[in-house]
């Protein structure tokens, strides 16, 4: 399999938009964890995956020329057993059309959830929980893979 290999700064303005949370909405986990006792020393596990592959690669889309391909809107940030899973079987299990709608899922996800200010109005806070509910209503009729 061919991986697309993004920019650093793609990678890093990727896990920073995500707030380095794997964007697979059935796990969520945070991608950085410290090591020991020294607040400096932090390991990383998370993983910019595209979402439509180079050839031979997981979901391959012939209509996209190179720089498509290595921009951030065709990326997505996955923990690295979410990104492994979804590669498998040249991404047959995981469609494009899925994995945008987890990364657009995810942003409103970060955005009403951990921009929160323990100032902010409690009709805000429901507001913003009635939205998160909408969407995920609207978009429950996609398919979401189970046992990641």
């Amino acid at each position: 399999m061919t991986a697309i290999d993004f920019s650093k700064s793609v990678k890093t303005a990727l896990a920073q938009r995500a707030a380095y949370i794997c964007s697979n909405p059935e796990c969520r986990c945070l991608t950085l964890r410290l090591v020991g006792d020294e607040a400096s020393k932090v390991t990383y596990r998370g993983r910019a995956v595209a979402i439509c592959g180079a050839e031979g690669g997981p979901r391959h889309d012939a209509a996209m020329n190179g720089n498509q391909r290595k921009a951030i809107d065709n990326a997505i940030f996955l923990c690295a057993k979410c990104a492994e899973t979804t590669s498998r079987n040249r991404g047959a299990h995981y469609p494009a059309t899925l994995l945008r709608h987890w990364k657009e899922q995810h942003k409103r996800w970060v955005r009403a959830n951990l921009n929160l200010r323990a100032e902010e109005p409690g009709q805000l806070r429901l507001v913003r929980a009635a939205a998160l509910r909408i969407d995920n209503t609207a978009t429950a009729s996609l398919p979401l893979k189970r046992g990641i």
